[in-house]
């Protein structure tokens, strides 16, 4: 390894003094040197500017007059590095203080970076449990507009170079990307998705972005800004989710990010999905449900109404077929017609189950029925059903006219119907 190629550290910082002091002094525990700390301090209140210069004087401390959020942070340091720099041979390291690194972090980036000519991260994994892989790799699902992660390696791994971004929060970039690629964009997303969408430029470039599997990041996952809920919610805590610049969910920032980067022919449809999922999230997770619900049923009644005619319309066909083939044994099977006539059919029509003590009081054995094609046995006990309703010349046809009319009786049908259940449910409780 070349000791002279230097890596420029970047950390973007608004107050938590304690976790930038355990980040530097990480930082100077590295195996991996020359290393150049930048402290880009967004408007910190607790004193951060004044102990880092005077506790550390080695370290860079950039500051501005106003506040700054984590790109714009981010981005004066990266402009502090272009600028300064003699040329692109080197590498930034963007890097949030609320992390810990292992003592290789760096140099095993660097190695990875060059052996694999890529912009490189570690394995981020959960501090409080540094055995759980929160992070090995990270894509943009555009068809649904989602955020899968990877959060687990195969043995042997050493590398996964597959992934579509990258954490803003320890990943490695050589400089000569930047400079091709450009900054990150603080004027288009201040804060959340900057690091994707800086990602995806870089990608988009022609540059590689990957994973390396033999170094790790700690991450402090409690310290994260507010992270979407799941069900009933406030209307104050839905405002916030949608609206806070801290919000993973801020549909402005998503808005910006799908504008420029999604592709083309999903663009529209998934800006309406954003619209969407604001729209739902504030009349049915807040307290406007009661009211909102109502309303939605109405507005999709109309759809469903279709859908279901349509589905009917398809079901008749499909009877008109089966009336074709059976004739009218057809009303044996009442699961051939629509829904929407099949209770009254099954009730004034067709046969019901029989039992096979019905079966023997007409003369007939249930066995030699059933080996004719006369009857099927149901799924539970001794209960039957018809299979024909029309004999012809079948040479006990009067008993089994006796037996369908038996099947067909409307007040002994209900009974039977609600017989046969009982023993098909008895019987599943003993599976």
């Amino acid at each position: 390894m070349t000791p002279l190629t230097p890596v420029y550290v970047v950390i973007p910082v608004f107050n938590r003094l304690h976790f930038t002091r355990s980040c530097i002094a990480d930082l100077k525990s590295q195996t991996y040197a020359p290393l150049h700390i930048i402290i880009a301090d967004g408007g910190s209140t607790d004193g951060t500017v004044e102990a880092i210069r005077t506790e550390l004087p080695d370290v860079t401390v950039l500051t501005t007059d106003k506040e700054l959020w984590w790109t714009g942070s981010m981005q004066m340091g990266i402009a502090h590095v272009l600028e300064r720099s003699t040329g692109s041979d080197g590498y930034v390291l963007m890097l949030n203080n609320d992390t810990k690194l292992v003592a290789d972090y760096v140099e095993q980036l660097v190695l990875a970076s060059r052996e694999f000519n890529a912009a490189v991260c570690g394995l981020i994994v959960d501090s409080r449990d540094p055995g759980r892989i929160l992070d090995a790799g990270e894509y943009v699902d555009w068809q649904n507009y989602a955020f899968p992660v990877k959060n687990s390696i195969d043995p042997g791994d050493r590398f996964i170079g597959d992934v579509d971004v990258l954490p803003g929060r320890g990943s490695l970039v050589p400089l000569h990307m930047i400079c091709t690629a450009g900054n990150v964009d603080a004027e288009l997303l201040p804060h959340y998705l900057a690091d994707y969408e800086f990602f995806t430029r870089l990608k988009r470039a022609g540059f590689r972005l990957g994973v390396s599997c033999e170094t790790r990041i700690l991450a402090h996952v409690d310290e994260t800004g507010i992270v979407p809920s799941g069900g009933r919610s406030t209307l104050r805590q839905l405002w916030r989710e949608a609206f806070s610049r801290r919000s993973m969910n801020n549909v402005r920032d998503h808005w910006r990010f799908v504008s420029r980067h999604a592709p083309h022919e999903l663009r529209r449809r998934t800006k309406r999905r954003l619209a969407r999922r604001v729209f739902f999230d504030f009349t049915l997770r807040s307290e406007l449900r009661p009211l909102f619900l109502p309303l939605l049923w109405l507005m999709q009644m109309p759809g469903r109404s279709i859908t279901i005619a349509r589905g009917q319309w398809r079901k008749f066909d499909l009877l008109r077929l089966a009336i074709e083939r059976h004739g009218w044994n057809v009303l044996c099977w009442p699961a051939e017609f629509p829904a929407i006539i099949r209770a009254p059919v099954y009730l004034l029509f067709a046969p019901g189950p029989i039992s096979e003590k019905m079966v023997a009081r007409c003369g007939l054995d249930a066995n030699e029925m059933m080996a004719s094609g006369m009857l099927r046995r149901l799924q539970c006990g001794n209960w039957f059903a018809l299979e024909k309703v029309v004999f012809g010349d079948h040479p006990q046809a009067r008993k089994l006219v006796r037996l369908r009319l038996i099947a067909w009786n409307p007040v002994r049908k209900i009974a039977n119907t609600f017989a046969w259940r009982r023993a098909r449910a008895a019987k599943a409780r003993l599976l």
